[in-house]
């Protein structure tokens, strides 16, 4: 048993250490996901370090310690998407009818063949727009009926699990489908007019994930050039997808403190959408960040649609004259650096 727990304390410092390097290397980058389920790893050490091996020793008391600060440290990180930290974004208020309204996103699973599942839930909270993920031909031929429910849309269905489709019944203006890092993986941009005749921007992505032999220099790219363009247009903006990153990832956290959007999750829950299938991992990767001239109505977690993510809904109000957001992070000069030095080193 002790050299059990010294595999465990290994694992469990090496595990919490080893993401502060800020490289791109899947067997880094993979530890950004699973913190809840190291801590609860590291709680566990503690406790058979303890009993089987013992703080006598100086270098026993040390061990001890440093597992100490791995727990404290992962437990920091999720700490903030607990209802334990004040809330990030505001709620709305004061809007008028026309000035609401709520986006799904859903990431289907390309090989998921429970269509009807979900276009019920479509038809259940008829959401004003729909941002779907991973339609391949045959699942946009049988989405077809959304194109009755909805009167705009933008479609690429892809057989490489990162197709993308966009239903609105709010007007879309000055579309595009963009290859921003890679092709074959596309991210789409629209304007979404309001009956107010405001507007705002919405952003819809879907990067590769982090895995054996896949680096992530691409996804962090590619969801950072999103956070230039906001950051430039300096316009209203909304970021809907599967991003394939937790939100206390050093890249989400450059993304979010660089482009000034708000994480409605923060100071509310985790909202883990990935995996349905494995519930003791789960972790929180499907997405919204949006500018503080929205207001938060409601944010919720789907039920399953048979795919190995969870959809998630959000309902938001347009209040340009309010500030929604509350103690959102300064971007700095090192910041903008890290931008740039990643962004370059994706392309």
């Amino acid at each position: 048993m002790r050299i059990f727990t010294y595999c465990l304390s290994v694992f469990c410092i090496f595990a919490t250490g080893l993401p502060l390097i800020h490289s791109g290397y899947w067997w880094i980058r993979i530890f950004d996901y699973p913190r809840a389920q190291i801590a609860i790893v590291c709680l566990i050490t503690l406790t058979l370090y303890y009993f089987y091996v013992g703080i006598r020793k100086k270098w026993q008391s040390l061990w001890f310690v440093l597992l100490l600060v791995a727990l404290a440290y992962q437990l920091l990180l999720i700490s903030k998407y607990t209802p334990l930290f004040p809330v990030q974004a505001k709620k709305g208020k004061g809007a008028s009818e026309q000035q609401i309204f709520t986006i799904m996103e859903a990431n289907i699973r390309m090989q998921n063949e429970q269509t009807g599942k979900f276009l019920q839930l479509v038809y259940a909270y008829k959401p004003d727009i729909l941002v779907i993920n991973e339609p391949n031909a045959w699942w946009a031929e049988e989405l077809a009926p959304l194109n009755k429910m909805y009167a705009y849309s933008l479609k690429k269905p892809l057989e490489n699990t990162y197709g993308m489709m966009l239903y609105s019944n709010l007007p879309l203006k000055d579309t595009e489908i963009n290859f921003l890092v890679e092709k074959g993986i596309p991210s789409m941009y629209a304007r979404v007019l309001l009956p107010t005749g405001e507007d705002f921007d919405l952003h819809c992505l879907h990067p590769k994930p982090p895995k054996p032999g896949s680096p992530t220099y691409e996804r962090d790219t590619e969801i950072l050039l999103v956070g230039k363009r906001i950051k430039q247009s300096d316009r209203p903006a909304i970021v809907v997808g599967d991003l394939n990153d937790v939100a206390w990832s050093y890249t989400s956290e450059l993304f979010q403190r660089y482009s000034g959007l708000v994480d409605p999750r923060e100071g509310r829950g985790l909202y883990n959408t990935y995996s349905v299938f494995v519930p003791l991992f789960r972790y929180p990767l499907d997405h919204f960040f949006y500018s503080a001239h929205f207001g938060l109505l409601t944010l919720h977690r789907l039920e399953s649609i048979g795919s190995d993510h969870f959809p998630m809904l959000i309902s938001l109000s347009y209040e340009p004259t309010q500030d929604h957001a509350k103690d959102l992070p300064e971007v700095d000069m090192e910041d903008k650096k890290s931008v740039e030095k990643k962004i370059k080193k994706g392309m």
